[in-house]
Order: structure tokens, then sequence, then C-alpha cells
């Protein structure tokens, strides 16, 4: 069956412009859309669906297209019951409840001897998005809601970082965990006359000899940072382990589980759009499928 997927891993690119102008003109080839919204940011999958809302009001077409969370995708599969000191279960009716709204959304904040110790986000009522619960001002776990408004994914985290997360099926039980990692990377970076660097640090140096106010120490050491040069900078990127309940299948990192996920919903004719930031991580494990990018 021809399809097309958008495979959206952040909100970042959700929000370029090519995405939208990407996914206008799969729209007027009147074939099935796919929107696989792969967050592990749970939260962030109410973002996908205000921002599609948004587009809706401009395109009517934009309704029609099937948007698909990780949280649709297990909902159905075995999981693991997670213990009360896994779940945190927050008691609403136990705390002082205060409420703010604006034209978008209703905050629930809930209170213990004056201190905050919860925070519920809601489009009304009867429909929850997430519940932020707080020690010492820190918020330590984060309950996402799903459409139905049963929690679909449980978030812990440490001075203000995720650390694991759980994507729940529709009987509450853990179906995925995620656990953040780091890791240090390299990155190689060739300075020389050419770069914008070296251009500035020789032009600089160039005019100081013309002007005969350097000595032979300064002089040399200009010419020696004209010359071409290799700068190594360290950084630390976090990056998601993660692990099936139902088969205890682990996968090194998102990307990985991402493309079982897509195995799984595309045919041979599936047309895929991913983002051009994630393109060098996830194209070179799918030699064989066509890869638009937006």
């Amino acid at each position: 069956m021809q399809q097309i997927i958008f495979l959206v891993t952040s909100l970042e690119g959700l929000h370029k412009p090519n995405f939208t102008q990407q996914l206008k003109q799969a729209l007027q080839r009147n074939v099935p859309i796919k929107l696989l919204v792969a967050l592990v940011d749970f939260e962030a999958s109410w973002t996908v669906r205000q921002f599609l809302n948004r587009l809706a009001q401009d395109d009517a077409r934009v309704k029609g297209v099937e948007v698909i969370t990780l949280a649709d995708v297990v909902a159905d599969q075995p999981g693991l019951t997670l213990t009360a000191e896994e779940r945190q279960a927050f008691a609403t009716g136990d705390h002082e409840e205060r409420l703010f709204a604006d034209q978008k959304e209703q905050i629930k904040r809930y209170l213990d001897a004056g201190h905050l110790v919860a925070e519920l986000r809601q489009v009304n009522d009867d429909m929850p998005m997430a519940l932020r619960q707080y020690q010492a001002d820190q918020a330590v776990q984060i309950d996402t809601y799903g459409l139905s408004g049963q929690v679909i994914g449980i978030t812990k985290l440490d001075n203000g970082v995720p650390t694991t997360s759980y994507l729940l099926n529709r009987r509450g039980e853990a179906a995925l965990r995620f656990v953040r990692h780091e890791r240090t990377l390299e990155h190689i970076y060739n300075i020389g006359e050419s770069s914008a660097m070296g251009e500035t640090e020789f032009s600089s140096a160039k005019q100081a000899v013309v002007a005969n106010n350097m000595t032979k120490r300064e002089r040399a050491r200009a010419e020696a940072n004209s010359v071409d040069h290799t700068e190594v900078v360290t950084a630390s990127e976090a990056y998601y382990g993660v692990l099936v309940y139902a088969t205890y299948q682990r996968y090194p990192d998102v990307f990985a589980f991402y493309q079982a996920i897509l195995d799984d919903l595309m045919t041979p004719e599936t047309q895929l759009y991913i983002d051009l930031a994630v393109n060098p991580v996830l194209s070179p494990r799918m030699p064989h499928q066509l890869i638009f990018n937006y």
C-alpha cells in the first residue's frame, strides 16, 4: 500500500518551516499519511497535537493525518507491573488545590503546608495532559496522560534531568523503559587561513607586521597562528537505551528502536520523511530505504 510516513524525533524538527511545507505537499497526493511521534519526552506529544491543530485551521486536510505515538505502538503489548515506589502515584485529594487558567490550558497546583508538591496541566477537567510532582521545589516525576485520560508515561528526574522513563500499555503496565546515559564525543576541527578563525588571526597579524609594531617574539607567535593546525573539542552527549519488557530485548539507542517500529509500519511503497538533523544517524541503518528530509 502506498503511504507516507513522517518521523518526528524532536520539537525543533517539527517547527522547521520545511516540515510544514513537505507535509502540505504530501497532502496534495491523496495517499494515507502517518505521523510517527517518536519522542522520549512523552509530554511533548501534546505539543505535536497542538501544532497540527493549528495547521488544520488553515488546511482541513491535516485532520486526516494519522498521528501515532510511542504509547499507541505499545498499547497492546505485554508489560511489567511497577512497584508502588516505581509508580509513585500522587493523590490529588490529599492536598490544597489552586486553579490557574488562560485561553490555552488550565493548571492546577497542589500545596502541602504552603509548599508546591504537584502541578497538573490540563486542557479541561476531562482532559489532563501532564502531572509534575515536586520535592523541595525540584521536579522529581512527570506523569503524562493520553487522549483517554489514562497515564501513558512516567518520567523520573534527578536535579531536574530525566533519568528513567516508563511507557505504559493500556493496563498501566510498563511496556518500555528508557534509561538516560552520557558519553564523551571528540570533535576535530582543522583551523587554517581558509577558515573564518584562521583568516581573522592571520589578518590581524599581517596588519601588525606592516605597522612595524611587533617584537620578534610577537612576530613569531603571529606567524605560528597563521599556520594550519587542528583543534580537538570534547563534548558530552546524552542518549537513551531502550528495554522492551515483552521480550526483554535491549536497544543501544532510541534510533535502533525507531528503526524497528518503522520496519513494522512500512511497506515497499512507503515514502519516509525524517529530520535532516538525524539523517546521518538513521539513514545508514536503512540502506535500502529511500529517505526524504525535512
